[in-house]
């Protein structure tokens, strides 16, 4: 899952960096077997397409669009039917926003050291000192905590997992305030002292991209769009075209930055 997306990209360019386009009439079936359609403009924007075969939508899961040519396939519209599109296209090919987005969100997990999407069935093992009552997970927040389980074998190289109980008067305690840290609290049973004495099975992350990651991504991709050749022979010469202003990106960029790598995650 990306953090951010090509229409996101666009959006914060502002209105003149793409153009929209309403109501192009694509084309009339002449018979059943039309499938093919080809639309007026390439580099399309990708989610701002809506095909209509006389007024009424078509599901996008009804035909194939390829971004970067406008081309339509697999799209069967009755004969006399009339083919319609909605639809906002850029200078720039989708893929190459794309990438560049991928690259943006493979930095955000590289600076923060966190990832940012909905993570499932993480085993992690925990080495444990001595008086030692507190551990933090290497990932957090924890959605679900599934086990907390302690190795009793200490006289053999074979683990022995004994699932221990969470809440008051049981084991630990990993309450939501816990959770959002990735912190456990042992109140008895502790692991006996050694690496891998832990063992913690739990889902972390996030169902929907924190608002603050999704900024992030958006900004340093824009960051990397200003600064390539390709985006600066398209604006060269467009007078109503807003300039970036790269140094107000690049200090939010690092504030964004240092707030996601806090241990205390409230803000997100």
């Amino acid at each position: 899952m990306s953090y951010s997306t090509t229409q996101d990209i666009w959006k914060n360019l502002g209105k003149d960096a793409y153009t929209k386009i309403r109501t192009e009439v694509v084309g009339t079936s002449s018979t059943t077997a039309s499938t093919s359609w080809s639309l007026d403009h390439d580099n399309i924007i990708s989610g701002s397409t809506t095909l209509y075969t006389d007024s009424t939508s078509v599901p996008t899961s009804s035909y194939t669009l390829n971004l970067d040519d406008g081309n339509v396939t697999g799209l069967s519209v009755n004969s006399g039917s009339i083919l319609t599109a909605d639809y906002d296209y850029g200078d720039l090919a989708d893929s190459i926003i794309s990438d560049m987005i991928s690259s943006s969100d493979s930095l955000i997990e590289n600076e923060t050291g966190r990832k940012f999407t909905n993570n499932t069935n993480s085993t992690e093992y925990l080495t444990c000192e001595e008086k030692q009552t507190v551990w933090f997970l290497k990932n957090y927040p924890v959605i679900t905590l599934s086990s907390v389980a302690r190795n009793t074998a200490v006289q053999t190289a074979t683990p022995i997992w004994e699932t221990l109980s969470a809440g008051l008067g049981n084991d630990y305690i990993a309450n939501s305030e816990d959770l959002s840290i990735g912190r456990i609290r042992f109140i008895d049973s502790k692991p006996f002292n050694g690496e891998d004495m832990l063992k913690v099975i739990y889902d972390y992350g996030y169902t929907s991209t924190p608002q603050l990651v999704k900024e992030l991504s958006i900004l340093l991709t824009i960051r990397q769009l200003a600064n390539s050749s390709l985006y600066k022979s398209i604006v060269k010469g467009y007078d109503n075209f807003t300039p970036v202003r790269l140094n107000e990106i690049e200090e939010r960029i690092e504030e964004l930055k240092r707030v996601l790598r806090k241990q205390s995650i409230e803000a997100i």
